[in-house]
């Protein structure tokens, strides 16, 4: 009996079938076995043209094999190294680090990480390692197969990166991140250890003069030189950092008391004495610092940069070149100094219902005539009396609005000035001074760039009764910009006169070469000259020295008849003062000319 197979075709011989599935078998084979020698032959290419360096070891990590990259990466001869340790190529300092590798490799016979190897050289490098074992038929390990990269560019990208990140570009100091940085963990220590530190919060003083008036090249210079300066001050492991614009603050640690912390203070400051060699010129700046000690006046590092800031705005209050300690009632005080600010802000958007001019006759003592008028701001800040311009105008000038607020006040005086000619009053024929701050003098600083005698001759034609007032300390160097600027001013009809002349410094050969009409004696200086004959012979010399230059003498703060008297008897002709008459509006002016009974000299 024969049995069919069922795979048997019935026209095909016995067996026929069986040939078929082992001739597909054998195919199947082929394929697999054509396959394989493929990837072996990928294989051998990766590892022989790949950019990874590959090295293969014994279970006691000696090297059996190591691929062409490796030998790029290292420097050695990949037959040279066969039979050697791995640790041959690593870095000493790394040992424990490798010890560590080692014992997890055992455990889970895989290893990744960032290492630090040496190479043929001697040269460091870090590479990225990756480390994987290989098994035999009975499951133990035959072999390690260590595959890493070169990472030095990618580290130098990140530490240029990271330098990027914590350093100021333009001095190479610290910037705030990295002080941030360092001051938390400064605290962190000193809290541990029981120590005091502190922040010095430095500040230089007029530098936005020097800034505006010479250029931002000019101010960059400064800047890197004063931070060079500061920086030699402190100790190696203390920390000078550029917290903005012409802030800096230095990090004091360890040791620190309030004497150490004074005298590196007192350094700063003597350091920034000698002049700086500027764009081709030497330069004289200072500098207020406010000092903030850890843990006593504060724990939290924000709150003790800010008690640091408002110390140095103390230092500044007090004069240049000074230092301050933090104190906790000031910081009160800098809140409604931050009221006053936004208060102050306000105001100037809407000058008219916030602000009023007051006008003081100036009186001939002679003839008892009025030959001039002062045009006097006040501010109307709800909720008070009204502010004289000593109690809001240093505000202003700090937040840059004094330029804004000048000019709204020559603007209502011109327009009311040509109210006065419109209506054929008599106060028309009087002179009108007004006082302005120094930053007119400096082009690249005033509202819109825009230079004071373009901003005049947009309101008027005719600015022959003007009289611009300017404190003597403006004048006290002697730059180009406003010599300029003032001559302008003069061929426009204005007249120029100073003010406060006894209240501060002022340089007389300078002030020869300037086209100067009056000169305004400050009242302090005559309030004792009907009392004091030294008083008297003062006021009296300095009037003759003006004379001499040919600048008119004016007299403020006059409030009695004998102090009237006295002046006039040293040939003072010009004074102003509540004896005369107070600051008025302009209806009052009116009415006070009318009561008076005098016409304008």
């Amino acid at each position: 009996m024969v049995t069919k197979h069922m795979n048997d075709d019935p026209g095909q011989p016995p067996g026929a079938g069986h040939g078929t599935r082992f001739h597909g078998l054998l195919e199947q084979d082929l394929r697999l076995a054509a396959a394989n020698a493929v990837r072996r032959d990928f294989a051998e290419l990766a590892f022989d043209h790949g950019p990874v360096g590959i090295i293969i070891t014994d279970p006691r990590h000696r090297v059996l094999i190591a691929n062409p990259a490796f030998s790029v990466i290292t420097g050695y001869d990949r037959n040279e190294v066969i039979g050697w340790d791995i640790d041959v190529f690593h870095s000493h300092e790394q040992k424990p680090e490798y010890h560590e590798q080692r014992q997890q490799l055992a455990r889970e016979h895989h290893w990744q990480g960032e290492v630090l190897c040496r190479r043929k050289n001697g040269e460091y490098y870090p590479e990225l390692l990756a480390i994987d074992a290989v098994y035999d038929e009975t499951g133990q390990v035959s072999h390690y197969v260590r595959a890493f990269i070169d990472i030095s560019a990618l580290k130098a990208n990140e530490s240029q990166l990271r330098l990027k990140a914590h350093y100021d570009p333009l001095t190479g100091l610290a910037n705030r991140l990295l002080l941030n940085d360092r001051l938390e963990h400064a605290m962190r220590h000193a809290e541990r250890r029981d120590h005091t530190l502190a922040l010095l919060f430095i500040d230089l003083d007029c530098f936005k003069r020097i800034n505006d008036s010479l250029g931002h090249a000019a101010g960059d210079q400064l800047l890197k030189q004063a931070g060079r300066r500061l920086a030699r001050m402190l100790r190696e492991n203390d920390t000078l950092a550029r917290f903005g614009g012409d802030e800096f603050v230095a990090l004091l640690e360890h040791d620190v008391s309030e004497v150490s912390a004074q005298n590196v203070a007192l350094r700063l400051l003597e350091a920034l004495e000698p002049p700086f060699w500027v764009a081709g010129r030497h330069l004289t700046i200072s500098a207020s610092i406010g000092i903030a000690l850890y843990p006593q006046d504060s724990e939290d590092a924000e709150e003790l940069l800010r008690h640091a800031d408002t110390a140095m705005y103390a230092a500044k209050r007090s004069g240049h070149g000074r230092f301050a300690f933090a104190d906790k009632a000031l910081s009160r005080d800098m809140q409604v100094q931050l009221q006053r600010e936004i208060a102050l802000r306000e105001a100037l958007d809407a000058p008219s219902r916030h602000f009023k001019l007051l006008y003081q006759p100036q009186i001939d003592l002679g003839t008892g005539h009025p030959v001039g008028l002062e045009a006097l701001v006040r501010w109307h800040s709800p909720g008070q009396d009204p502010l004289l311009p000593r109690q809001f105008l240093p505000l202003a000038r700090s937040l840059g609005l004094a330029v804004r607020l000048d000019r709204w006040v020559i603007g209502q005086v011109i327009r009311q000035h040509q109210r006065w000619q419109a209506s054929g009053s008599a106060l028309a024929k009087l002179s009108v001074a007004v006082n302005i701050v120094d930053q007119h003098l400096l082009g690249s600083n005033t509202l819109d760039r825009q230079p004071l005698d373009h901003f005049l001759r947009a309101y008027t034609e005719d600015a022959s009764w003007l009289t611009l007032e300017i404190t003597c300390d403006s004048l006290a160097s002697a730059p180009d910009e406003p010599h300029h600027l003032l001559r302008r001013l003069q061929r426009l009809g204005v007249k120029l006169a100073i003010d406060e002349l006894g209240d501060s410094q002022v340089n007389f050969a300078y002030l020869s070469r300037l086209p100067i009409h009056q000169a305004k004696l400050s009242g302090a200086l005559v309030a004792s000259v009907a009392r004091q004959e030294r008083s008297r012979l003062l006021i009296g010399g300095i009037h003759r020295l003006l004379a001499n230059l040919g600048v008119k003498c004016v007299v403020v703060g006059v409030e009695n008849q004998p102090t009237a008297e006295a002046l006039l008897a040293e040939g003072i002709l010009v004074a102003q003062g509540n004896h005369f008459a107070a600051p008025m509006s302009v209806e009052s002016l009116a009415e006070w000319l009318e009561e008076e009974g005098t016409t304008p000299a």
